[in-house]
């Protein structure tokens, strides 16, 4: 297994997701951090492409998430 450095240079995003799994911080920790680092493009972005923008809430109203 990678430790913390090597997973900061190598893999970020595995880093992130050890944080929140072994009780650094909560995954609400790590969202508010995440989305107050990211521009309003990239929420809008990320929403989209997980087809969570209106566009798709309005399609697909009889699912739930």
């Amino acid at each position: 297994m990678m430790d913390l450095n090597d997973m900061y240079d190598l893999n970020p995003r595995e880093l992130a997701l050890t944080l929140v799994e072994e009780g650094h911080m909560t995954a609400y920790q790590m969202l508010i951090a995440s989305l107050k680092y990211m521009s309003a493009d990239d929420v809008r972005d990320m929403l989209d492409c997980n087809e969570l923008s209106p566009r798709f809430m309005l399609d697909n109203r009889n699912e739930v998430y």
